[in-house]
């Protein structure tokens, strides 16, 4: 009777253990160092046509949706200045004001 009862407390309270929705748990990868360590000396995989192609597509992809994130940014206002030099080499500064958005930032970093 103590039996029974213990079956049902268990399979009542089952949901309590984190791996019983899990089964049976198999371990893969090294078990030991000398087996990670052979890892380690083995060559790298060499990428496909495939694996380039998907690799720029997700680049790509990534890239687009950067630039509509920032269009939702507001736009950055600050004050800048402009230097010039007259005929006689004096030089004249004047503060003006200027407004950049998000976006443009990201397209032209590293085209100037």
């Amino acid at each position: 009777m103590f039996f029974y009862f213990m079956q049902i407390f268990s399979k009542i309270f089952n949901f309590l253990n984190p791996y019983s929705y899990m089964g049976n748990i198999y371990i893969t990868g090294p078990s030991s160092l000398e087996e990670l360590l052979t890892q380690f000396d083995q060559p790298s995989k060499v990428k496909t046509d495939k694996d380039n192609i998907r690799d720029y597509q997700v680049k790509e992809t990534l890239a687009a949706l950067e630039v509509d994130m920032l269009k939702l940014e507001p736009t950055s206002f600050y004050k800048g200045f402009q230097q010039w030099k007259d005929s006689e080499g004096n030089k004249y500064f004047d503060w003006m004001p200027c407004a950049t958005r998000p976006e443009v930032i990201y397209c032209s970093y590293g085209k100037n």
